[in-house]
């Protein structure tokens, strides 16, 4: 079959889940509709078992702990399931809307009925392997007492690549005292965190029979789940000891100066063809981690225990203003006062993956995406509209690098490019999503480097024609994602207005 364009509404465009179900939904995940599209090939396969999402509940609606009870009232565990995070949360944060849960594709059968009202936005994660059980072991609150001089403060390491093994964190010369008070490892298949749903969890009196049963911290690490689980890491320790006060080995420690107690995630890791492409942003694994930190430094340090959050989960996409949702869940959680976040900076060369153009009224401008070959991830591009004049009306066309263009979607349409029945690119222009505040157009190709020739998206230079039909000028602002690569070549480049007439 040769390559060819369709064009389709909100409401044809979600299978396999329910059809038209995501259209009630006001401010939709494009990623979702890209995943539905494409039947989840480019993210490892349609999902088994449950899939995490993250969600804002309605602004005057249930609270995160409410909803969590009704849907231990009404039975719905089956479909949808919240983790003790959220089911029993500490005092500080019994008022959060934001939460998380576990869905199976039943899910999305309930949002025009049991479901319907109740959420403002809700994205949706890689799925994982998750367990249902019922509550969350208490750490004893002397578990950790804080040191004196330091305040009541816990230090919290989110991150992919933190291990409790490495050296720099052990509270004695010999290697057998950790400074983690406490450690979740989203990755471990065990499945052994009770209340969390997922991955393993293991407490300071655990780790240290670990560290002093092993002769060496490899030994250690293969005994705690695996050595590429827990052990040989670089970056995480890096960033720990930054956030942790650690001194230089040089250097000596007294008590006053002694580094903060601390708490450990290692972060769910992406699939290895998704490492790069950081679109379907991991919100809910990062948002229950900070969750984590927050419950249980207060289960150690008391109702008053701060918790400092690093959390090194960058991303080269959103619209950058704060307006995200795992943006928007770490404000309000700040604004309980119960921890500060800090969040990674200068990760990415940003002039290599970002673009931007004004586009006067009736004006066309045309952004040039040289797309790379040999990427086993797919490409992703988000196109951000502002307007000087209220909702951006604008349409978009694709050109692929083999000539063939799409005819102009407008507001409300998606679009694929097909090769042989397989979906080769696919275009979300649905307006204001659950991504962020603004308007985003999502354009999503297969890799460039699959064995399948058939779900191969042509490497070479893709453009990205807009159109301004309103009567304001338009903004827009391009982030694209791809795999990181030692080519220098711009990763978007903007082409100039012209009038839409000419």
């Amino acid at each position: 079959m040769s390559p060819h364009w369709e064009i389709g509404t909100a409401s044809e465009g979600f299978e396999p889940v329910a059809p038209r179900a995501l259209a009630s939904v006001p401010r939709i995940d494009p990623y979702i509709v890209w995943a539905n599209v494409t039947r989840y090939r480019d993210l490892g396969g349609m999902p088994r078992g449950r899939m995490p999402i993250a969600i804002e509940m309605k602004q005057g609606g249930e609270t995160a702990r409410q909803f969590a009870q009704m849907i231990e009232r009404n039975g719905w565990q089956p479909w949808i399931w919240m983790s003790a995070l959220y089911r029993d949360p500490p005092d500080a944060l019994e008022a959060t809307r934001f939460c998380t849960a576990h869905v199976t594709h039943d899910f999305y059968a309930h949002l025009k009925s049991d479901l319907a009202d109740k959420f403002e936005r809700f994205t949706e994660a890689l799925a994982i392997s998750s367990h249902v059980d019922a509550r969350m072991e208490r750490v004893p609150a002397d578990h950790a007492p804080m040191r004196e001089g330091l305040g009541n403060a816990i230090v919290g390491v989110c991150d992919e690549d933190v291990a409790f093994t490495h050296r720099r964190f052990s509270e004695d010369a010999a290697g057998t005292r950790t400074r983690f008070q406490c450690f979740w490892n989203q990755n471990d298949a065990a499945d052994s965190a009770a209340g969390l749903g997922y991955g393993s969890e293991l407490l300071k009196h655990q780790m240290d029979a670990l560290l002093d049963d092993a002769r060496t911290h490899a030994e250690a690490a293969r005994a705690a789940g695996g050595a590429r689980i827990y052990g040989f890491a670089h970056h995480g320790p890096a960033a720990a000891e930054l956030a942790g006060r650690y001194p230089l080995r040089t250097q000596s420690v007294d008590d006053r100066e002694a580094p903060l107690p601390m708490i450990g995630v290692r972060l769910k890791r992406r699939l290895r063809t998704m490492r790069d492409a950081f679109g379907p942003c991991p919100d809910a694994e990062v948002l229950d981690a900070v969750r984590y930190v927050v419950q249980r430094a207060q289960d150690i340090g008391g109702d008053a225990c701060h918790a400092l959050v690093s959390l090194n989960a960058g991303n080269v996409a959103w619209q950058q203003d704060g307006s995200s949702l795992i943006e928007s869940a770490l404000d309000e959680l700040m604004d309980t006062g119960a921890c500060s976040v800090v969040l990674p900076s200068g990760n990415v060369d940003l002039a290599r993956c970002r673009g931007a153009l004004t586009i006067a009224h009736r004006a066309e401008s045309e952004l040039r995406w040289p797309v790379r070959a040999h990427a086993v991830s797919p490409s992703l591009a988000e196109i951000w509209l502002s307007s000087d004049g209220g909702v951006p009306g604008v349409d978009v066309q694709i050109v692929p690098p083999d000539g063939i263009a799409s005819a102009w979607l407008t507001l409300g349409d998606i679009g694929k490019y097909t090769r042989g029945g397989e979906a080769i690119c696919t275009v979300v222009h649905l307006g204001r999503g659950a991504r962020g505040e603004g308007h985003m157009i999502l354009i999503a190709l297969a890799s460039t480097g699959t064995r399948n020739g058939m779900r191969r998206a042509a490497a070479g230079e893709w453009r990205i024609r807009l159109r301004n039909n309103a009567r304001a000028t338009v903004t827009a602002r391009a982030w694209m994602q791809c795999d990181e690569s030692s080519d220098e070549t711009p990763l978007a480049v903007s082409s100039p207005s012209r009038d839409a007439g000419d």
